[in-house]
């Protein structure tokens, strides 16, 4: 069983900072701990560095204001996300065999876009959310808002490393994880204790490489798709969204 106790003390030594055979004190332990939540706080902020993503869902309710996401919000995560990575419509008690129909919700990516939509309050089939990364909730805005009862909103977001105390099993974390955390941190800690003025090649290397192993074993490309007004438009219906054209 690795412990955050563990990465800290290894760090430490692969730093040079703790010698072999020696223990930490308190107050270095503490600071190395701070360090290293600091540093995985960075890493949860890129996709690339998460191993999954959590999908949430929340029926509609007919508001037209904001759905919240973080602790105890609407979406109840226990850090607010700083940005959605897809999300779908989910239409509920289908009348066509009990079947559940998603269809995708188009993600508006910044509040200057979404302020361009002239009626913010229409209600009917949702086709754009826009994400307001406040804190300590972030905003979900659906354009138009879903009918009451009628359909789920599901969002997917990057799942989140915890913060670590010094006693803190790291068995719920990937394995390729824990080399990439002790061989980081120790570059960090060189620069908190003055060693940073001597660069370390072969720590830096290694700390590049350990990232390097986290970002592919954590590597999903998206096929490439077409943004919706390059499309050639169609006249025809779509069944999905009850609307003519592509909507």
């Amino acid at each position: 069983m690795t412990t955050a106790a563990d990465i800290v003390l290894q760090a430490l030594k692969k730093a040079g900072i703790t010698g072999i055979g020696r223990t930490p004190n308190a107050e270095d332990s503490q600071d190395a701990l701070s360090d290293l939540n600091d540093m995985l706080a960075e890493w949860n902020t890129q996709r690339w560095m998460i191993w999954d993503l959590v999908n949430l869902g929340f029926n509609s309710d007919g508001r037209t204001t904001p759905y919240t996401i973080g602790p105890a919000g609407d979406f109840n995560v226990t850090r607010r996300p700083d940005r959605i990575e897809s999300s779908f419509l989910r239409q509920l008690n289908n009348p066509n065999q009990g079947l559940n129909v998603d269809t995708p919700i188009q993600i508006i990516p910044s509040w200057e876009e979404y302020s361009l939509l002239s009626l913010k309050t229409l209600q009917s089939f949702t086709i754009y959310a826009f994400l307001d990364s406040s804190w300590p909730l972030a905003n979900l805005y659906l354009y138009p808002w879903p009918n009451a009862s009628t359909y789920s909103i599901y969002v997917q977001m990057k799942n989140v490393l915890p913060v670590l105390e010094l006693a803190t099993d790291l068995g719920t974390i990937p394995d390729q994880y824990v080399s990439a955390m002790k061989f980081n941190l120790a570059r960090r800690l060189r620069q908190a204790y003055g060693k940073g003025l001597t660069p370390d090649p072969e720590l830096n290397n290694l700390a590049r490489n350990s990232l390097d192993v986290v970002m592919q074993s954590n590597l999903q490309i998206p096929e490439l798709v077409m943004p919706r007004v390059l499309i050639i438009q169609s006249s025809g219906y779509n069944i999905l969204s009850d609307q003519f054209g592509n909507g």
